[in-house]
């Protein structure tokens, strides 16, 4: 393998270790410089990434961004990797609540588009209430029929769940508010939601979108999908 190339598969190492950043780690950073300053290493990356089933999605000074090019990539995620230990409707319930959650953060085209407008910090109570319109939205007769049928063993067993069960573990299937913690605690683990303030009171604790997860959304979400989602946003 040549000089290039050991640079360039280390680049797409370095986007795949969601705990690094460019900001602290000098490597990364020269390696990301050259990207955006060298064509010909650029072509070499994308190359080493289309080996790898990758796709670049974005690159700036927060860092590289790559996401599987198939379903069939290892680096892809299926609703079935959701907690191995989750059933089919629980599955479904945590993807619900991946999208409030994301439309939370960015619930208009216009917030998601434009990378000047930082998402605002929201609590767990906010994604939760989200979801609970969702669910009540797709239950109603006026819901999308498609969407409403395709989200029905989710929406199902959240509308038979209380929203809060205080004796629950703190991230748990047992309630609306637990499917919530279940999802931001995913979503931290993969670098789209960062947690900011902590708090005695669950449901009050604050999290922040990452760049990564605008970029995903913008560049990965089924729009129907998630325009739906972010219409159960209360403004």
């Amino acid at each position: 393998m040549t000089g290039p190339q050991r640079e360039a598969t280390r680049l797409l190492y370095k986007a795949l270790h969601l705990g690094l950043s460019p900001t602290n780690d000098a490597e990364y950073r020269e390696l990301l410089g050259k990207y955006r300053a060298d064509g010909a290493f650029a072509e070499s990356v994308q190359d080493a990434a289309i080996g790898m089933e990758l796709m670049i999605l974005d690159v700036s000074e927060r860092g590289l961004i790559v996401a599987p090019s198939s379903r069939e990539s290892r680096f892809s995620l299926r609703l079935t990797d959701l907690r191995q230990h989750l059933n089919g409707e629980q599955k479904v319930a945590l993807a619900m609540a991946h999208m409030a959650i994301s439309a939370v953060f960015f619930p208009t085209t216009d917030r998601l588009e434009d990378d000047a407008k930082t998402p605002l910090p929201a609590t767990v109570g906010r994604f939760r209430d989200t979801l609970l319109s969702l669910v009540s939205r797709l239950a109603e007769a006026d819901a999308p029929v498609d969407a409403a049928e395709e989200l029905l063993p989710g929406w199902a067993l959240l509308k038979r769940l209380p929203p809060v069960n205080p004796k629950a573990e703190r991230a748990s299937t047992n309630s609306v508010e637990g499917f919530v913690k279940l999802a931001l605690k995913q979503m931290a683990e993969y670098g789209l939601v960062r947690l900011e303030r902590e708090s005695e009171d669950d449901a009050q604790a604050l999290y922040t979108a990452t760049h990564r997860l605008r970029v995903h959304l913008r560049e990965l979400t089924l729009p129907r999908l998630f325009d739906l989602t972010r219409e159960s946003v209360a403004i």
